[in-house]
Order: C-alpha cells, then structure tokens, then sequence
C-alpha cells in the first residue's frame, strides 16, 4: 500500500523533474518518536502541483482536492491519501541544503534534518494553534526529547525564527511534563 505510494515519489515525480520531500508523520517517526499516521505528507515546489496531479491520476489516484498550499490525492477504493505541501522554490531549496537521503520500503526518499521538520512543525503551530495543537506539539516535545535536544540552543532558536514565544512556552512546559 505504502510502497506504490513511495516508488511514486522517489522515481515517477522525479523523472519529471519534481523534488519532493517526505514529511509528516513518516518523518517523524524516521527521527524516532513513532506514531500512527493515516496519510503519507510530502513537499513540492507549488508551481509543479499541476505535473504532480497527472502523475498521481495515471498511477490511479483519481480523488483529487487541491487547495492553496496543499494537494490531496487517494484512491477511489481507499488507503492511505497522499497529501502534497506546496511551496515556494526557494523553501525548498533552503530546506534541500540538509536533506537526509533514507531508505523506506524499499526506496530511497529524501526529508528535512530533523531541526527544518522541528522548524515546520512549530511554523504551522503558529499558524493554527488549536488545530495543530493535538499533533504538532507532543512531535516537537518527543523528538526534541529523544534526539537529545537543548530547549535553549536548539529550540528557542527556532521559535524565534518560525514561531513566537507562546508557541516555545508551550514546547518547554510539554518538554517539561514529559521529562
């Protein structure tokens, strides 16, 4: 299920010029803190979504919905949906100079270092707090725990950078009540 999924991204959308990231919750638990996850999160340069959309419908992903910063694709007949962040070129090229190149079922894929998918995730708890809550929070908390990040040197930099000081004032108090 997972592997049409990841043969896709790591040789069709290639071969047509498409980089994509592996983000979301395989990233995350690739960084070590594992949790479910019903869909498969990657980041493309925005203006290639319309490539990206034929490659998904001839591989059958016929249920499509595409929105201003993300496509979502699935099958007519279910599993995972397959949802395509869209950004920027320079985003993406900022976040390629750290890619990390893993094998996952059997392909290679590439993701952002763990502090970039730290940096993403405390961007959309910025952006959606009481959405994002649920989720974002305990990820950042977990790998920055197990990953053996300092709250000061590592975390607080990126607040800074991507978030504001409540959201880091609600990662410390979570770190916190975790340790």
């Amino acid at each position: 299920m997972f592997d049409d999924i990841f043969e896709i991204v790591s040789e069709k959308l290639p071969s047509m010029g498409i980089d994509c990231l592996l983000i979301g919750g395989f990233a995350v638990n690739y960084y070590g803190y594992t949790r479910n996850t019903l869909d498969v999160d990657f980041m493309i340069i925005g203006r290639f979504s319309e490539v990206v959309r034929r490659v998904m419908r001839a591989h059958g992903f016929l249920n499509m919905d595409e929105r201003e910063n993300v496509l979502f694709c699935c099958k007519p007949e279910g599993g995972p949906r397959v949802d395509f962040l869209k950004v920027d070129a320079g985003t993406m090229q900022t976040l390629q100079i750290n890619v990390h190149e893993v094998i996952m079922h059997g392909v290679k894929l590439r993701l952002p270092c763990l502090k970039d998918l730290i940096a993403m995730k405390i961007f959309s708890l910025t952006q959606d707090t009481a959405r994002r809550m649920a989720k974002d929070l305990p990820d950042i908390a977990y790998l920055a725990i197990l990953n053996n990040l300092d709250l000061e040197t590592d975390i607080k930099p990126l607040c800074n950078r991507f978030g504001k000081p409540t959201v880091y004032n609600m990662i410390h108090d979570q770190i916190e009540a975790l340790k």
